[in-house]
């Protein structure tokens, strides 16, 4: 089949470079077209159940609403975990399916679910609502507007009603959320004397302004010449119309609203608030539908925004944009990806030119590459798979094997041209050059391909990481090995047919002698020999250990986010006071561009955070001078000068690849599960000190915050019955008193307005509680405490579950780069000094697990992949000391990628371990081109078996083999010296490992597999 396609590439070498040329255009249009992204959708599709629960305390929510709801949601469909927590007012369940499953189908699965939730919720508490499907980043760009001129409530108005329908319209927009500012809400705000003066109920008032503000359609009359519309306009409409909506009649008098009430437009009760640079402001945060382009969809939600600055800025608002916006680390880790590639051609072409002399044969071997490129980039498209940084990594990784494939043909018909008579058939020299390197190529690119399925195997995070890496190396070097069979024979007939070769560069021809004498040298030395393989192999192994090992790298954007926590139970105003002061010490930072903060909870927001909570976004920009690392610093000072909260900051990759993982952002947890939550918190305590008195331990919290002070009301029947009260009448009015009712909602033209039913207070203080007037059976006035206790508790504000069992949850985020050896030493300590009560049980989680499962699943696969090596090897060579003299050069290219590591200060991150698959193939590939010369010399010219021969074979494929290492290692080498920039974080450690190993296994396939196969191979001639 090989000599098919060559002999068939020969005959029309015209219509073979036209067809390359069409698919090559093909490519392009596809590239300028792609969708691109910064990585692959690594997370799983998931949705969140939110239900609001008004009134009802942390226990309470998971008794009454997380329960149910975990229970109709328990053995769903695909669904891989279900978390939730409980706090205040709140349940948000989050959903997190499996990756092979229609994510719209599973949505609408648990949808349906959730549709037999109406009967098992309390009264008051919402229906529950599902969160929209969005990507793996999940945050799109987040923003912000202040106005001097505008009031909260009149710039929360224009945000809500005039700027997020636009912004929703934008196509690939999931979700807007909105903190800050201040909502609006129609208060009937109840006067508890005048309405037990009047003899009147809160039930009353609440049917009256439900009256006061229903819509009822009018219809139509019907004219022999038209029909007329009957606009029925709602009585209340107004505050003042509402106020004279009728409650009752007595004695012919009708009371109104406003003889027991003030009717008036204020702020509804917040749950969250927002800072933009420490002033108060609106922040909106957008998220990235699933499946949507996020470069595609930024820009054009950002000339949806820009579009309204004007109009904004003639009302007094100023916008403040990209306060976070993942985009810009998209088009800065792409464009540095592509400069790496583009810079590597470039090397890649002057290598060709200084090597083999010769322009015609230089354009024949680079035009593989974008050929193979540009078609792999078409079938990716073809297949929807994204252009990200590791699509492109691929790209990066294969171009030296693309442009070997190429070489390996070019160098050997210019080798077999100046060694050609006069007058020879040039086409019949070509085809038979071809026909020798065709076989040893495409075995040897073969094994390449084999070790990388280990990585196309990986599953988990890792997988969607690497598997569209895997999958456009292995694309592109199919392709190439097809190029290298069709299109580079045809383009050589056509631009060398008639062009004499160059004689082979002088440097080359020194490097060929001095090959000899290190052979010669080494060949009565055939023990040495074998020992510096087996001991160097050995080496690498037993190394490999002490680089340490993580999950992922710590990625370089321009964005941090900080998680702050004061003690549970702080107010709003507190927290922004807080944030207020942290913000002004930020903004003061050399290097700071920006910082917002977002308090407590949006409205159905994705995170149910407490008020205590706060959420800081901070842009910096290293080109004002200090260093990123340095402002980081300088950041983190900051937050240590507030020790009354509990701090951890981020980068935005790094924040959602932790949750993905397991729910967590810190790198290692320890999750406590038991049904007793005052004994998981003792275990819990007890391992935070342990993990305490571990080096590099960093900050260890509690995730789940202590108790926070509650005021209980405990109703007294007794008291109750003395003076005629009914239990859910006395809660009702503490509800109104101190929360309030929705009764109504107001639809205007664009926009609705809640009717919310309260009881005016003075002042809200936990002494006012117990001076609430009930309303006794005989008319008389009762104080709330006549009839209920009142105590100061210590309550929960906040119980966590995973798939329906509580938990307490250890987080720590270990200040090493060795994660997992940091995990491991915790496991032991945690063993070894924590006794755990019969009931609770511990799971370790964090990136340190995902590595180790990493690391597990590739040895696993590695070991299938070296078995389909050694059949490959097997059904290629046909003798077992050919297979075997390959396999024991393989071990000693290890110590060329753990010296890389070393010298270069990393770890053994995912990237290096994937390099070192990786390598495995590279260097087999140079000793399988090796040692099948040294067959077709003694097979196919009749050599015999000596070392002259091995001498010989050596020289020639010095060439091919150093041009295969040089040409790959400049590939790779942009994207290793720019390793710590942003877009190489992944691809750097890989490209080190790889550049590390090409240079040891070039060493020992030049030099040290020569003088050995003189001994090993001398039985294994054939006739």
């Amino acid at each position: 089949m090989l000599r098919a396609i060559v002999r068939v590439s020969l005959a029309h070498p015209r219509i073979i470079t036209a067809l390359s040329v069409l698919v090559a255009v093909l490519g392009a249009s596809a590239l300028l077209n792609a969708r691109l992204d910064v990585f692959p959708d690594f997370a799983p599709p998931h949705v969140l159940v939110q239900a609001e629960a008004p009134g009802l305390d942390a226990t309470q929510v998971e008794a009454l609403v997380t329960r149910p709801l975990e229970g109709l949601l328990a053995g769903t469909e695909n669904v891989e975990s279900v978390r939730s927590t409980s706090s205040q007012g709140l349940s948000a369940i989050q959903v997190v399916f499996g990756r092979s499953g229609d994510p719209y189908r599973q949505r609408q699965v648990v949808t349906e679910r959730l549709a037999e939730s109406a009967g098992l919720l309390p009264a008051g508490a919402g229906p529950p609502l599902l969160s929209p499907l969005s990507s793996s980043m999940e945050y799109l760009v987040h923003f912000g507007y202040t106005s001097e001129r505008l009031s909260p409530i009149e710039l929360r108005d224009l945000v809500r009603w005039m700027i997020k329908p636009q912004i929703l319209a934008v196509p690939g927009v999931a979700q807007a959320q909105i903190f800050g500012g201040a909502a609006r809400e129609r208060q009937v705000l109840v006067d508890p004397y005048k309405l037990l003066g009047a003899g009147l109920t809160l039930e009353d008032l609440y049917g009256a302004a439900r009256r006061g503000t229903e819509l009822i359609g009018g219809g139509y009359i019907e004219t022999p010449t038209q029909r007329i519309v009957l606009q029925a306009q709602a009585a209340g409409a107004t505050a003042a119309a509402l106020a004279q909506a009728v409650i009752a009649v007595r004695n012919g008098t009708a009371l109104r609203i406003g003889d027991v009430a003030t009717v008036r437009d204020a702020a509804e009760p917040s749950f969250g608030d927002a800072m933009i640079g420490g002033r108060p402001g609106i922040l909106v945060e957008t998220s990235t539908q699933y499946g949507a382009n996020t470069l595609e969809v930024t820009a054009a939600l950002e000339r949806r925004l820009n579009a309204l600055v004007p109009a904004l800025a003639q009302q007094g608002v100023q916008y403040h944009p990209a306060l976070l916006r993942p985009a810009s680390f998209i088009e800065t880790a792409i464009a540095k990806l592509r400069n790496s590639l583009l810079t590597g051609a470039v090397l890649v072409v002057l290598l060709l030119l200084l090597t083999l002399r010769d322009w015609r044969a230089a354009l024949v071997s680079f035009s593989s590459i974008p050929v193979a490129l540009l078609a792999t980039v078409w079938i990716l498209a073809g297949v929807g798979i994204s252009l990200n940084t590791m699509t492109l990594g691929g790209l990066v990784v294969a171009l030296g094997v693309v442009v070997d494939d190429a070489v390996i043909d070019v160098e050997n018909i210019m080798r077999r041209r100046r060694g050609a008579a006069a007058g020879a058939d040039i086409r019949q020299l070509i085809l038979s050059a071809s026909l020798e390197v065709r076989r040893p190529v495409f075995y040897a690119t073969a094994a390449v391909a084999v070790a990388f399925l280990p990585i196309l195997m990986l599953s988990g995070l890792q997988g969607s990481f690497f598997r569209p890496l895997s999958i456009a190396f292995l694309l592109a070097v199919g392709l190439s090995l097809l190029i290298a069979m069709s299109a580079t024979p045809a383009l050589c007939a056509i631009v060398m047919g008639a062009h004499a070769p160059s004689a082979e560069a002088a440097w080359l021809t020194r490097l060929k002698r001095r090959q000899r004498r290190i052979i010669e040298w080494l060949h009565p030395r055939p023990a040495w020999v074998l020992t510096t393989l087996l001991v160097t192999g050995a080496a690498g192994v037993a190394l490999l250990p002490f680089l340490g090992a993580r999950l992922l790298p710590d990625f370089r954007e321009d964005y941090l986010i900080a998680h702050a926590a004061l003690r549970p139970g702080i107010a709003l105003a507190e927290t922004a006071r807080v944030g207020r002061r942290i913000a002004e010490r930020l903004s003061a930072i050399a290097g700071v561009k920006s910082v917002a903060e977002q308090i407590g909870r949006a409205e159905n927001g994705q995170d149910p955070d407490a008020p205590n909570k706060s959420e800081f976004e901070v842009q910096i920009d290293p080109a004002q001078g200090a260093s990123a690392a340095h402002i980081e610093a300088s950041i983190r000072d900051v937050f240590d000068d507030f020790p009354n909260q509990l701090v951890e900051i981020y980068s935005v990759l790094a924040e959602r690849i932790g949750e993905t993982l397991s729910g967590e952002s810190a790198s290692f947890f320890v999750s406590v599960f038991g049904p007793d939550l005052d004994r998981d918190d003792a275990v819990a305590s007890d391992i935070a000190a342990v993990l305490e008195h571990l080096p590099h331990s960093g900050a260890v919290r509690l995730k789940v915050p202590p108790r926070q002070p509650e005021l209980r009301v405990e109703l007294r029947p007794g008291e109750l019955a003395l003076y005629g009260l009914q239990a859910a009448e006395v809660l009702q009015t503490v509800n109104a008193a101190f929360h309030g009712t929705v009764v109504a909602e107001l639809s205007q033209a664009d926009r609705s307005v809640p009717v919310a039913v309260r009881i005016a207070t003075a002042e809200a203080t936990p002494q006012s509680v117990g001076e609430l007037l009930l309303r006794a059976r005989d008319g008389a006035l009762v104080p709330l405490s006549a009839v209920a206790n009142l105590a100061m508790v210590s309550a929960r504000s906040l119980i966590d579950h995973e798939d329906g069992l509580r938990r307490q949850v250890v987080v720590v985020n270990p200040k090493t780069s060795d994660q997992a050896g940091y995990a491991e030493a915790a496991r032991r300590a945690i063993a070894e000094h924590v006794l755990l009560p019969p009931d609770v049980y511990l799971r370790y989680g964090g990136a340190a697990q995902a590595q180790a499962a990493a690391a597990h699943e590739l040895l696993l696969h590695s070991a299938a992949a070296f078995v389909l090596i050694v059949l490959l090897l097997a059904l290629g060579f046909g003798y077992a000391r050919h297979v075997l003299l390959v396999l024991v050069a393989l071990p000693s290219t290890l110590i060329g990628g753990v010296a890389a590591v070393a010298v270069t200060g990393g770890s053994l991150s995912l990237g290096a371990m994937v390099g070192f698959v990786a390598l495995f193939g590279m260097a087999a590939r140079n000793t399988i081109l090796l040692v099948s010369h040294y067959d077709h010399l003694v097979t196919a010219e009749g050599q015999s078996w000596d070392l002259p021969t091995a001498l010989r074979g050596a020289e020639e494929r010095l060439t091919p083999v150093l041009l295969t290492a040089l040409l790959t290692g400049l590939a790779l080498l942009p994207v290793a010296i720019q390793m710590h920039e942003p877009g190489h974080e992944i691809e750097g450690p890989m490209a080190v490992v790889i550049l590390g190993g090409l240079v040891s296994s070039t060493l020992v396939s030049l030099l040290l597999v020569p003088p050995l196969a003189v001994h090993w191979l001398r039985h294994t001639r054939r006739s």
